[in-house]
């Protein structure tokens, strides 16, 4: 497919396109022109500042052209110079005063002759010519091989002081501004020089006398025209040079940094040499080009500029381009902002104005597109006042919300686990698609399919009596859609105009119930259309109900179950009593603390499967008793299997009373004395019960079989009676393959253990070894030891260690019960709950041995109501129910000996659990006194 682009993008991209390209132009001539501009308003500006410095240099120039002229005029320099006559020393003080640039006046004959003239301006000049104070005018005489003399003259021009000196042989005949000066009075100026006297650079002007014997100069220090240069610098970084026709440098604006102070500085001597041409090559109307220096573009600009008649001087300018068009990037960047704003304004007309069409057409695209991946919200729409667009999206807005609100109602009834949520939903759906003022869910039963019941509703739900109207029309509940007659509408529902009926369908095309529907006002067309909707849409939500339904009753029918298997247990032994209707309660009351607990258990929740999960497993704690057998499960004495065999040894004992007698009378026959006989008989007889009381003592198994009274029990089973009768007949097949074949009469001690009291283990009852979980409970050699004596010798209680393993291995069954079961994920750790009651804090326990945090807390708080049932229970027949008090002491030493959780307990009885239970199932006289803090430091 080709690609394209989006109305509004394709709009606002040409527009935009339009607009960016006349900026672009504008922008371009204008930053163009503006250079333009600046380089040529530099250029004038460059001209302006020669001709003000070239009216500086002759202002500068005029007045020693003025004073040679004047001197060389006047036969000045011919006078005679009188020390006492100082009139003209007065005219030259004149002359200096009014001329500050000048530094020195010389006068030179050719005969070698020459006098100085150097004014002292202030005290650094009185210091250089180590001057004495007051010191106006220094004057030195110089006769060429004759007197040099030097005068300090004050400003009265009186002698302060005078003295001679040694001029090293100075001859004016020799220095460059008397050999340049020629004949015919023109004025001489000299290339730049060192002025070693004062330590700077200058040039001096010199011209010849009338007669051409002499020559007048003037020193002409450079300092006034470097400040001239500072004062017309372009701009900051601008570099400003004025050279002489021989290139020598006169001044500049830049601080030159030599090796030789005393050396001239020319042009070639500075780095800006290889860009500049050489000078008198330059056209009289100067030059001007770019050239890149320093990393930076600059504008070299050469001015030439004539002096006087025939001297040239040549004014350098080295101009920042950065500055130059400092105001022209600031002009462009103003432009280019200027720009940006119009395009910013224009985009946003443009958009502006593609929106009114765009929007709608972007928003029909959208809900087409949502449509399609099958993504529906709730989105408003705006009018774009073009009404076929609007009518395409009004129409598209019905669809889509129509298919949103069937796509929510298909979640919400998945998500559904109850037939009362997918009531509500189908009501709220409904609701909202036809915009409804009542809508209402009724349902009927199984057991009664012609009587309904309101299972969700919104709007008015009072005085709807939709029970009259199936009385009197049931024709009606059995149409998919069945319109109300204002009659019917009346009679079941006040102030409605229109109400419709919708009947729900089971797949036997029974009626299950119907959806009421009624409107304040007369509905409209589009209403009427959406109702076939409706009845395709609650055709899913019946569907779905009968599934819940039935779900319903699969789970009530399974709860059921669990409740009778746990009543068998407590059935199948009277002795356990309510055990396992009692520990779920127990069990609940324990739980609701835990969850409102914000200490120890802040982070334990409990919804409704967690709850469901927990009640089943209390439910079924103990259901593998069921595989436990009674005369073991409710064993009272150490001799009882079905029945107590306590009788057999009585029987045995009422023989030996009889042996007893018989030797009475047979001692009597045989002629011995009836006294002695008889009190042997009564004597024997005496002995026979107070053996068997002992024996009857020692079954009931309520004292320790301290040593001694197991060696009694040994010494007892000496004693033998004598059977005559066959003990393998009248017997199962089974007990009869246990026996072995005896020679009658035979003698049996009173208490025996024989083989035949030895049962091994059934296949079926052995413990697995290759199941789901690793049982860690040891099994006994055998898996009953009936041996009479073996039974007796049981130091506590009644079970001997096999009768132990055999109520213990109940929890393995309960484990092998439950884990056949397959369970929903929400009740998957129903097994390991109701398994683990009977292991440890510190993992002695049974029989998976887990410790800590392996036990799951639900099975450790089932743990502590097992143990509190059975420590309270009254229908024991082992032992005697013990009060509330004795019951938490016993169960706190547990806890300190990490058999249950210590904060499980402490909240236990801190929460005042304990007496809740006892109110509803424990007697009167249980509930005691209770010291809960003596309690709580057994473990704390």
């Amino acid at each position: 497919m080709k690609k394209s682009v989006s109305f509004r993008t394709f709009i606002t991209g040409i527009s935009t396109s339009i607009i960016l390209l006349l900026s672009v132009v504008l922008i371009k001539v204008s930053i163009e022109h503006s250079r333009e501009v600046t380089t040529s308003l530099s250029r004038d500006i460059i001209d302006s500042h020669a001709q003000v410095l070239k009216a500086k240099i002759e202002l500068l120039e005029t007045p020693l052209t003025t004073i040679l002229d004047t001197l060389a005029f006047t036969d000045f320099v011919n006078a005679k110079l009188e020390i006492n006559n100082p009139e003209w020393l007065g005219t030259l003080a004149k002359i200096l005063a009014n001329s500050p640039h000048l530094s020195t006046l010389y006068f030179g004959h050719k005969n070698g002759n020459s006098f100085v003239v150097r004014p002292i301006y202030d005290r650094s000049d009185s210091i250089k010519l180590n001057a004495p104070d007051n010191t106006a005018i220094m004057v030195d005489l110089n006769q060429f091989n004759g007197l040099q003399k030097r005068i300090f003259f004050n400003k009265e021009m009186q002698v302060i002081s005078a003295f001679p000196y040694d001029n090293q042989n100075y001859d004016p005949r020799v220095r460059p501004w008397f050999i340049e000066t020629k004949n015919g009075g023109e004025i001489n100026v000299t290339e730049p020089y060192y002025f070693y006297f004062f330590k700077h650079f200058g040039i001096t002007f010199s011209r010849r006398t009338l007669d051409n014997s002499s020559v007048i100069a003037a020193d002409f220090t450079l300092d006034s025209l470097n400040e001239a240069l500072r004062d017309l610098t372009y701009s900051t970084n601008s570099q400003t040079f004025l050279f002489t026709e021989k290139e020598g440098l006169l001044a500049s604006n830049q601080t030159i940094k030599v090796d030789d102070p005393t050396k001239k500085v020319t042009l070639k001597d500075l780095e800006i040499s290889q860009f500049v041409p050489a000078l008198k090559s330059v056209n009289i109307k100067g030059e001007s080009h770019s050239i890149e220096w320093q990393g930076h573009p600059w504008q070299l600009i050469i001015t030439p500029m004539v002096i006087g008649k025939n001297e040239t001087l040549y004014l350098v300018n080295l101009i920042s381009l950065n500055d130059l068009l400092a105001n022209s990037n600031e002009f462009r960047t103003e432009l280019i902002m200027l720009s940006i704003v119009i395009v910013t304004l224009s985009l946003l007309i443009v958009f502006a104005a593609t929106s009114r069409v765009v929007r709608p057409l972007t928003f029909l695209v959208e809900s087409l597109d949502n449509i399609q991946h099958f993504v529906f919200k709730h989105r408003p729409y705006r009018s774009s006042g073009i009404t076929e667009i609007d009518k395409v999206n009004e129409n598209m807005l019905i669809m889509e919300k129509v298919l949103r609100d069937f796509i929510s109602n298909l979640k919400s009834v998945a998500r559904s686990t109850e037939p009362k949520e997918v009531s509500r939903s189908l009501v709220s759906q409904v609701q909202e698609i036809l915009n409804s003022d009542t809508c209402l869910l009724f349902i009927n039963s199984r057991q009664s399919r012609a009587e309904l019941s309101l299972s969700a509703g919104i709007g008015n739900k009072q005085n709807i009596e939709l029970q009259a109207l199936f009385d009197i029309n049931p024709a009606a509940f059995k149409q998919p859609i069945y319109e109300l007659t204002k009659e019917e509408s009346e009679l079941i529902a006040e102030k409605h105009h229109t109400c419709f009926l919708m009947s729900l369908m089971n797949r036997n095309n029974q009626n299950t119930g119907a959806l009421l529907i009624c409107f304040e006002y007369k509905i409209t067309a589009d209403i009427r259309s959406r109702l076939e909707f409706i009845q395709e849409f609650i055709g899913f939500n019946e569907l779905v109900l009968e599934h819940l339904e039935a779900m319903e009753e699969q789970t009530n029918l399974f709860h059921a179950f669990v409740m009778m298997t746990a009543s068998a247990v407590d059935v199948k032994s009277a002795y356990t009593g309510e055990h396992c209707k009692r520990v779920p309660e127990l069990t609940k009351m324990l739980v609701e603390k835990v969850v409102l607990d914000s200490e120890h258990f802040v982070n334990f929740h409990m919804d409704n499967k967690q709850w469901e999960e927990l009640w089943l497993a209390a439910w079924l704690h103990d259901c593998g008793k069921v595989s436990t057998p009674d005369f073991i499960m409710d064993k009272s004495t150490k001799l009882e299997t079905v029945y107590d065999r306590i009788h057999e040894i009585r029987m045995r004992y009422e023989v030996l009373k009889r042996d007893a007698d018989i030797d009475y009378l047979q001692a009597l026959i045989a002629g011995q004395d009836e006294q002695q006989a008889k009190s042997h008989c009564e004597q024997q007889k005496q002995t026979l019960e107070e053996e068997f009381a002992f024996i009857a003592e020692c079954n009931l198994g309520t004292e320790f079989m301290e040593e001694d009274k197991l060696n009694r029990l040994e010494n007892i089973a000496k004693r033998h009676w004598l059977r005559t009768l066959p003990d393998n007949i009248g017997i199962s097949h089974q007990e009869q393959v246990r026996k072995t074949s005896q020679t009658l009469p035979i003698s049996e001690p009173v208490l025996a253990d024989k083989a035949e009291h030895l049962y091994c283990w059934d296949d079926k009852k052995r413990l697995p070894t290759n199941g789901l979980r690793d049982f860690k409970i040891k099994q006994p050699e055998y898996q009953y030891n009936r041996g009479e004596l073996y039974n007796l010798g049981v130091k506590a209680g009644t079970l001997t260690v096999e009768d132990r393993y055999n109520i213990n291995e109940h929890i393995v069954q309960t484990y092998l019960m439950l884990d056949q079961l397959p369970y929903p994920e929400h009740l998957k750790n129903v097994p390991l709950i109701a398994g683990s009651h009977h292991e440890r804090i510190d993992g002695k326990g049974y029989p998976l041995q887990l410790a800590g945090e392996e036990i799951p807390l639900q099975g450790r708080i089932l743990a502590i109501a097992d143990v509190f049932e059975a420590l309270t229970a009254s229908d024991r027949p082992y032992k005697i129910a013990k009060p509330i008090s004795q019951a938490l002491t016993i169960m706190a030493n547990m806890v300190k000996d990490q058999h249950l959780d210590r904060e499980l307990f402490d909240l236990f009885i801190q929460t005042d659990v304990y007496n809740k239970y006892a109110s509803q199932y424990l007697t009167e006289q249980q509930t005691d006194s209770i010291d809960i803090d003596k309690i709580r430091s057994i473990y704390l």
